[in-house]
């Protein structure tokens, strides 16, 4: 089988316009994570923080550096509260759910993997 060849404008074109796509994309990325309106917090998936944007140290009053590799969500939050939405859950879904990252990520777990 024959593969079709593009002229060079054609592909050069096609490149240009890719880069473009991506640069617009990243400066956007960029500007969220970098903006002080917006709190963007991203875990790894043992519930340890890796983002932790300009956003997020300003509403909640950590730096960056003290919470990247090292805490969960659950660490930053009120414990009572943690504590009250464990309970709740597990009153709801009939199983004992542990105070801490889980009670936090619960459902969304159990929604992707098909148990709710």
């Amino acid at each position: 089988m024959r593969k079709k060849s593009f002229p060079s404008a054609e592909l050069d074109h096609s490149l240009q316009m890719g880069q473009q796509s991506l640069l617009k994309a990243g400066a956007l990325q960029d500007a969220i994570f970098t903006s002080a309106n917006f709190s963007s917090i991203a875990t790894d998936a043992q519930g340890v923080i890796q983002i932790f944007n300009v956003g997020a140290e300003r509403m909640l009053g950590y730096e960056a550096a003290d919470v990247v590799d090292k805490i969960t969500p659950a660490d930053i939050s009120d414990p009572q509260e943690v504590i009250v939405r464990a309970k709740a859950l597990s009153d709801e879904l009939g199983t004992p759910i542990t105070p801490g990252f889980e009670a936090l990520v619960f459902k969304v777990i159990a929604r992707h993997r098909g148990y709710l």
